[in-house]
């Protein structure tokens, strides 16, 4: 056997580096500068070379001849702008990286470079400036790794977002205007039918019970006309940040109990029952208007996909929480849907079956949040579905509602 290994340690002293050298009798060693300069011109994913003071390529690895393209002997001595587009070689990038790695001791980007053969590829770069043991300036060091292929997965993600966007954008467009133009169309035909008989007997007059009944009909269009006109503007005011909140003492239980009553004829006309299970009363600091707002897009929207059947709403305490859900036993949300419910313009059913903008629940979701609060939803598909808001009892102000997803 031979005889035991001596081992020393060496360590650079402004690099910070430690390398460990073993010497056994009668045998050569690679010495430990040779062992990093393998290492550095093994290297083929990174270009690894070294830059003098003033920028002129001093050293050159295998992977710097893949990634970009030139030989060590055709590029040694030459500046290291060559590998710069020349838009950036026109404002002064390479200079002003060199200043940033000097000053601040590495600097790091990504962007374009250029390859011998004139073609364009993504880098990321590190530039670190290389220092003697005076801290003398004597040059830097560069790595630069090809992320072509990245940015390209990138790209082709960013065009699918964007095309889903286009989609999603004109299949809202459709279905504003089917859903403004349903209620314009009513009313027109209505206040045509009562101008026709006005215009036909003006001395006998129009029955009571005739104009009440269409009065009462356009009124209902009107309603619906400024119904979807606001959740227009307020999605306009989450998506600039400006969704006030105007907090006050209030009773949540009354606020339930009135939204329930003013809805019962939808529910009369959707056949379904509403039952309420609430605690009374649920005092808190809330917006009314805002809550009203949570309170009947759910219960609609209960209503609406509930397929005759009863809906339930619950108003309970939990420690200082208010804990409200919204149960319906309807067709349900599929696993696949469920998670961009809460999207705007989101719609997880047929639109020529089911009416509305796919606003409402993005709505609920925004001011429940700017309550300081979050709103969740269970389904079933084919068994119905319970949304539940969770609302601390009191919200600060001012209240300062947090930006729409994709709004940043």
């Amino acid at each position: 056997m031979g005889r035991p290994l001596e081992k020393n340690v060496d360590s650079h002293p402004m690099s910070g580096v430690t390398y460990a050298t073993e010497r056994e009798t009668g045998e050569a060693t690679l010495d430990t500068a040779a062992q990093l300069h393998l290492l550095i011109d093994s290297v083929r994913d990174y270009a690894i070379f070294t830059l003098d003071v003033t920028g002129r390529i001093a050293s050159w690895n295998g992977g710097a001849e893949r990634i970009k393209g030139y030989r060590a002997e055709e590029i040694l001595g030459q500046h290291f702008s060559r590998f710069y587009p020349p838009e950036d070689v026109a404002w002064g990038k390479p200079a002003w990286e060199l200043e940033v790695a000097t000053r601040e001791g590495r600097f790091e980007d990504e962007g374009w470079r250029v390859r011998k053969d004139g073609s364009r590829f993504w880098a990321n770069v590190v530039i670190t400036a290389l220092r003697d043991s005076t801290g003398r300036l004597v040059g830097f060091g560069k790595v630069t790794r090809d992320f072509t292929e990245r940015k390209r997965a990138e790209e082709v993600r960013e065009m699918e977002r964007l095309r889903e966007a286009l989609q999603a954008r004109d299949e809202f467009l459709s279905v504003a205007s089917h859903e403004l133009k349903t209620p314009l169309t009513s009313l027109q035909l209505k206040l045509s039918s009562l101008l026709r008989l006005a215009e036909g007997a003006p001395e006998a007059g129009l029955p009571g019970s005739r104009l009440a009944k269409d009065l009462e009909l356009a009124r209902r269009q009107v309603r619906k006309l400024t119904d979807l006109i606001e959740d227009l503007l307020d999605v306009s005011r989450i998506s600039a940040g400006r969704l006030q909140l105007s907090p006050a003492p209030m009773d949540l239980a009354a606020l339930v109990d009135e939204v329930v009553a003013r809805n019962a004829p939808l529910s009369t006309q959707a056949g379904s029952r509403v039952d309420v299970e609430a605690v009374s009363p649920v005092p808190g600091r809330w917006d009314r208007e805002r809550l009203d707002q949570v309170v009947t897009n759910l219960l609609a929207n209960a209503l609406k996909y509930g397929a005759g059947r009863p809906v339930l709403v619950r108003l309970g305490l939990e420690a200082d929480t208010v804990v409200l859900s919204v149960t319906d036993e309807g067709i349900g949300i599929s696993r696949e849907d469920l998670p961009r419910i809460f999207e705007r313009f989101a719609r997880a059913v047929s639109e020529r079956r089911y009416h509305g903008l796919g606003l409402g629940l993005f709505i609920t979701q925004q001011v429940v949040l700017a309550h300081g609060g979050t709103v969740d939803a269970r389904s079933v598909p084919g068994e119905g579905s319970t949304f539940t808001v969770r609302l601390p009892l009191s919200v600060p102000t001012p209240v300062k509602p947090p930006a729409a997803p994709g709004d940043a």
